[in-house]
């Protein structure tokens, strides 16, 4: 009887493997108080891990066998149980659990599987990001090996894997040969880009790092922050404060030209132990707080637009959406009404901008915001084009009469997406053509190909889009205009302006107010 009142546990003491014992009248109970509430085998086994100190290999015969007993748990077999403790493992990140655990399995001679051997390397690197223990390290180069030539051919997740694991070690150059065994079947991962380059910049091999980057963001990713602090690791070396100050430079310049916001995590470095500059917040004028200066509004070349509009008319117009989702008599009537069309100021999203007060209301409020969206425009002398939908002459006649007295219309069917015609008038009309939408058009961006023409595309929208904000009672428009200077990494007079992603809060998709500077002021 006493048994069966008894939940066996496990802890050591002094050194020796013991048993003990809860009584099950310690744990919760449902609301009728008769039946124990069963925790899933994933709580049972972390619970068991956490009370667990191991310290023979008895200790992990005793787990297993604790863990295999539990009535219920039919997911868990001996062929699956080294992968679901080594996941438990992970998930309390406990890198000694995990060595422990692998030297053990070695012991009874048991060969864990890829999975269980991934799911350590995955735990070694998030553990080290950098370099790992010389005690380990020959274990870690074996392991990779030995998986290596006992399995030629292997899948994308085994091999990033196993080039986490090599970048940490003397051997990191073999991360190499994985990645390009990566890029047979897959795009390599940002996390593959940054562990190499990390890599390279610690065994001073900045050529190559910096390679690595450059391609990472020709291919649209954005490397993680372990690079960037590897690369601040490698000038703590520099002997000259003024070789320090050209190192992080290239690092601004890198940010420059790649167009991409730093980490938190890097700007924390250069301010903490690199002394360099402080945390600011950049008003919607453009102005630091810090050292007052204003940002620049760098707004497309000629030349960019031009590349911008083809590259967009091509792949997104022609190739995704407008040929592919309207039908041939309404392609025909947007072909015509494109080649007559005249250029505008302002372009409008008809239907998002009427819905900004909500779908649910009357023809009447609808036709009503719109109309008055076009009225603020058509007061500043502006020529406007409004884009819709054909349903909407059905509006009231009042509203709707002021609209096409006082704007361009076109009006797809219903079922067509609006976007595209709505993008490609705006482009069309030249680079300062206002686009005034709710919209934030991520979905067009990827349509494109070429990762540079992404990021014109994207600059392009931050300096001409106008959000709607409100209309208010009198009829008065209120928007959100483009900040008037443009989130990317910037030098004026020696000062740099880098903005950087904050860890813990989201970013604000249509004004960047965190930043870092450089200034000593």
């Amino acid at each position: 009887m006493l048994l069966k009142n008894m939940r066996i546990g496990f802890f050591t003491l002094r050194g020796k493997y013991t048993l003990i014992s809860q009584r099950t009248s310690d744990f919760p109970k449902n609301i009728n108080n008769t039946t124990k509430v069963r925790r899933s085998p994933e709580d049972f086994i972390i619970s068991t891990l956490e009370n667990a100190k191991i310290g023979e290999n008895q200790s992990w015969d005793d787990i297993r066998g604790l863990i295999l007993g539990q009535k219920g748990y039919i997911t868990i077999t001996s062929a699956n149980i080294d992968g679901v403790i080594m996941a438990s493992i992970v998930q309390l990140n406990r890198l000694d659990l995990a060595k422990s655990y692998l030297n053990y399995l070695n012991s009874i001679k048991t060969v864990p599987n890829l999975a269980t051997i991934g799911k350590y390397f995955r735990l070694l690197y998030d553990n080290h990001k950098n370099k790992c223990l010389e005690s380990d390290e020959h274990k870690v180069i074996e392991l990779c090996n030995e998986i290596r030539r006992k399995y030629p051919v292997l899948e994308s997740r085994t091999l990033e894997n196993i080039l986490l694991a090599l970048s940490l070690t003397s051997e990191w150059k073999q991360c190499f040969d994985v990645m390009q065994d990566i890029k047979k079947s897959t795009n390599a991962s940002t996390l593959s880009y940054s562990a190499l380059a990390s890599a390279a910049f610690l065994h001073k091999n900045e050529l190559l790092a910096w390679d690595l980057l450059r391609e990472a963001v020709s291919k649209e990713k954005s490397p993680h922050g372990t690079a960037y602090l590897s690369f601040l690791e490698s000038l703590k070396v520099q002997q000259k404060q003024e070789s320090i100050v050209k190192g992080v430079e290239k690092l601004f310049m890198f940010f420059k030209e790649a167009e991409l916001c730093c980490p938190e995590e890097v700007v924390n470095a250069l301010v903490d132990t690199f002394k360099v500059g402080q945390k600011t917040i950049v008003k919607f004028s453009g102005h630091c707080s810090h050292c007052k200066v204003k940002l620049e509004n760098l707004q497309l070349t000629d030349e960019e637009f031009t590349t911008l509009q083809n590259t967009f008319f091509k792949n997104v117009i022609i190739g995704k959406d407008i040929f592919v989702k309207s039908n041939p008599e309404e392609m025909s009537r947007f072909q015509q009404f494109v080649s007559s069309m005249k250029k505008h100021d302002v372009v409008l999203d008809g239907l998002n901008i009427a819905y900004s007060k909500g779908a649910r209301k009357s023809p009447q409020i609808l036709s009503r915001n719109l109309a008055n969206v076009v009225s603020h425009f058509v007061q500043k002398g502006k020529s406007v084009l409004v884009l819709g939908r054909v349903h909407m002459q059905k509006w009231p006649k009042n509203n709707w009469d002021y609209i096409k007295q006082n704007a361009s219309i076109f009006l797809t069917q219903d079922i067509s997406q609006d976007d595209p015609y709505l993008l490609y008038c705006a482009l069309r009309s030249g680079k300062d053509t206002i686009i005034c939408t709710r919209d934030l058009m991520r979905g067009h961006k990827f349509l494109l190909q070429d990762a540079k023409c992404k990021v014109l595309f994207s600059r392009w929208l931050t300096q001409r889009q106008y959000f709607l904000l409100t209309v208010n009672n009198e009829g008065r428009a209120f928007f959100r205009a483009p900040p008037n200077f443009n989130p990317l990494a910037q030098s004026r007079g020696g000062v740099w302006h880098v903005p950087y992603i904050p860890e813990d809060i989201e970013v604000n998709e249509m004004y960047h107010k965190t930043w870092f500077c450089s200034s000593k002021v």
